[in-house]
């Protein structure tokens, strides 16, 4: 049984950064990939959301939102998913008592998830949702319930089929619409999605793994980037950070198997090494602070 999480008082010495009460704080994590059976070898994915779920709930530190970039499950998007598997995951996240955002992996059941999403965002929270003929799970808030500016997250849908496809497509209409929500001088985005947008450096990743048409969309954000803190995926299954055209974008590892992602490395090869990794995202109006966690597990 979880006790309740103590917040800890407000800190004045961080440095660039303002007190933790002026501070948004998101713990983003991904690709868990949970399972009742094991997804490779060596590797018990349901295991190891246990894990996770148990360290999340272990920490002291603030934590305003618990940002899910997509793939909760394994194979969910398969016809003959029940979506009992998302809504198991979901819910064992949901014990430790903190709102969750999600974004669609290419791995996800859409609808069970969109479901779970909804059911459970706060009630004083309103949800703004992007309109597609696809029906996408698209949508933005403001932190603040006291204001309808200011800081923002924005959540995007870039699966764009119905089987497991490992590279992404954001459709016309969550383009028209990004593009007149970052044109709001008003407004501080954070944004997140599941596949990455740009080029990574690396061979198998660069060639599989991207939003196929992700060059409009990073035109977006670098048109904007003075209103946009970061951009934040998974899919990768590494952590790694990079700035292009003013705008920094960051990935989560995997908290159930990791990939590899050097300039060579020409496909994906599943390593079953026992560390799960999450980031721990600090926005406030000094900036913008990345830190990668990780915790090790018993299998």
């Amino acid at each position: 049984m979880l006790l309740p999480r103590k917040q800890p008082e407000a800190n004045e010495s961080l440095g660039c950064f303002q007190r933790m009460a002026d501070t948004m704080h998101i713990l983003q994590l991904g690709d868990t990939h949970w399972a009742t059976s094991r997804i490779a070898p060596g590797i018990d994915s349901m295991a190891r959301f246990e894990q996770v779920c148990r360290w999340i709930g272990s920490i002291s530190d603030p934590i305003d939102w618990i940002v899910h970039t997509g793939d909760w499950v394994h194979r969910g998007h398969l016809a003959t998913d029940s979506g009992d598997s998302t809504r198991a995951a979901w819910n064992r996240l949901a014990e430790i008592g903190i709102p969750i955002v999600t974004a669609i992996g290419n791995h996800d059941h859409r609808e069970a998830l969109s479901q779970c999403f909804r059911k459970h965002w706060p009630d004083d929270r309103e949800l703004h949702c992007i309109e597609t003929q696809s029906d996408r799970l698209a949508y933005w808030f403001t932190n603040d319930t006291r204001s309808d500016r200011g800081e923002s997250l924005l959540v995007l849908d870039t699966r764009g089929a119905t089987q497991i496809d490992p590279q992404g497509e954001i459709c016309d209409d969550q383009l028209a619409a990004i593009e007149t929500l970052l044109a709001d001088p008003m407004r501080r985005w954070t944004i997140f999605l599941h596949y990455p947008p740009i080029a990574l450096d690396c061979d198998w990743i660069d060639r599989t793994m991207l939003v196929r048409n992700g060059m409009l969309l990073h035109s977006l954000f670098a048109k904007n980037s003075c209103r946009i803190r970061g951009v934040f995926f998974g899919h990768i299954h590494r952590p790694l950070c990079c700035v292009k055209d003013s705008v920094l974008y960051a990935s989560t590892g995997s908290a159930t198997m990791h990939f590899p992602n050097m300039p060579r490395d020409n496909q994906a090869l599943a390593q079953c090494d026992p560390i799960a990794f999450a980031n721990y995202i600090s926005i406030s109006q000094s900036g913008t602070l990345v830190k990668t966690q990780w915790t090790m597990l018993s299998q």
